[in-house]
């Protein structure tokens, strides 16, 4: 009986070191959300619906964690952000966040509040400044499912790890160290690409799903993986691309008319991601930026969209110069610095960086004035020494493992004959 007791008494000790262990483990587990408009996900993935955006300051109780993602708990709901997204910092003094999912000092705002007040931003831009109306609804348009991603995911690296091929290059050192996209850059880009796309789209769907796969698999290994970026392509036979502050991403047909195959394809797109990550169109918008930066997003929110005259006619007027930037030949030193870091996402996500040069050398050879565009970085006169930069940032920084790197043409040339 004594040696009985001692056994019960060594289990209850037992279970309850396990208990304080697994308290311990959860509390530690806590975090704070460091970013403004934090995208609260209903899985790991930009890709995933919008469950709404957390506000900063708000605490959240992570329960797993997956390739920078963090599954929480917060106002009642379970869903995921960014790893970037929370600080290990103490919770502001005098924050007052409550459980509500709307309303002043909410904990989130509710995902249709969110939609409704970029939407309507945009809406309002392109009523005066010839916009695509319709374009506006593709701000949560879900081009494919997460479930068609996993398969196309599967199927690009059929026969090859894709976190050994990620850390090929691990630490990547960019000149801006921001990788969020605020709230009044997410109005700004929508109604920016609204006006882009009344030049108007290439309407054939197989395509569009095609290259916004291809787009988030190289956006996965970039620095704003947490970003829903979406590609289209615009009906114009001359070679250019243009990227708007929030991720909105255009090519020609006539650019991708000249790519041999989907590596091509990866590295101009990651080419263009790479301005949105180093933030080149902001940049050039110029003096205004401050103000952008201040993010009176939640405020508005509240207010149901609710701008005073002044806010909202220098939004408007910063979109229309973002839309002017982002149609407009962009600086050399912003092409080499997107050439390189595209090349690195493209070699991240287990694409041939070689690719960019083919590219370029191919645009290098024409110069009928049939084929190019006066505002395109995609023309001969654009090129000047990028082919060989871009070759020797190669052999410097990008061969190890080169076998690992595909071009999957016979794929590319099943969307584009």
């Amino acid at each position: 009986m004594k040696a009985r007791g001692r056994n019960m008494k060594r289990s209850i000790l037992t279970i309850t070191i396990l208990i304080a262990l697994i308290v311990s483990l959860f509390a530690a587990e806590t975090r704070i959300i460091g970013r403004a408009n934090t995208h609260f996900r209903q899985g790991p993935g930009s890709y995933y619906p919008l469950v709404g955006m957390l506000k900063k300051g708000v605490k959240v109780v992570i329960s797993e964690i997956q390739s920078g993602w963090l599954k929480v708990q917060c106002a009642g709901q379970t869903g995921w952000i960014s790893e970037n997204a929370v600080t290990t910092e103490a919770e502001p003094a005098g924050s007052d966040l409550s459980g509500a999912v709307s309303g002043t000092g909410s904990m989130m705002i509710s995902k249709a509040s969110a939609s409704g007040a970029v939407k309507g931003f945009a809406q309002k831009f392109v009523n005066y400044h010839s916009g695509n109306a319709d374009f506006i609804e593709q701000y949560d348009a879900q081009i494919f499912t997460p479930m068609e991603f996993q398969y196309f995911k599967q199927a690009t690296f059929a026969g090859r790890d894709p976190e050994k091929i990620r850390k090929r290059y691990r630490k990547i050192k960019t000149e801006n160290t921001d990788h969020s996209i605020s709230f009044q850059m997410e109005k700004i880009g929508l109604a920016a690409a609204s006006k882009i796309a009344a030049a108007g789209l290439v309407q054939n769907q197989a395509q569009l799903k095609y290259i916004n796969l291809v787009g988030n698999i190289v956006l996965e290994n970039t620095d704003m993986y947490d970003y829903p970026f979406k590609f289209y392509i615009l009906n114009d036979s001359r070679p250019s691309a243009y990227a708007t502050p929030n991720g909105m991403i255009f090519l020609t047909s006539g650019l991708i008319k000249i790519l041999q195959d989907e590596a091509e394809l990866a590295v101009i797109l990651a080419h263009e991601i790479s301005h949105v990550v180093q933030k080149h169109g902001v940049q050039e918008v110029g003096k205004r930026q401050t103000m952008i930066q201040a993010d009176l997003g939640f405020d508005e929110l509240d207010e149901e969209i609710g701008e005073d005259d002044a806010v909202a006619a220098e939004l408007d007027e910063i979109a229309l110069n973002s839309f002017e930037t982002a149609t407009k030949r962009r600086q050399i030193e912003y092409e080499i610095e997107a050439d390189q870091l595209g090349m690195i996402y493209a070699y991240r996500s287990g694409y041939d960086p070689a690719a960019l040069g083919r590219v370029l050398k191919r645009i290098q050879a024409n110069t009928s004035r049939d084929f190019w565009h006066p505002e395109s970085n995609w023309t001969y006169d654009a090129v000047f020494d990028r082919i060989d930069r871009a070759n020797a940032f190669i052999a410097k920084n990008l061969k190890k493992n080169s076998s690992w790197n595909v071009t999957n043409q016979t794929r590319f040339r099943g969307f584009f004959k």
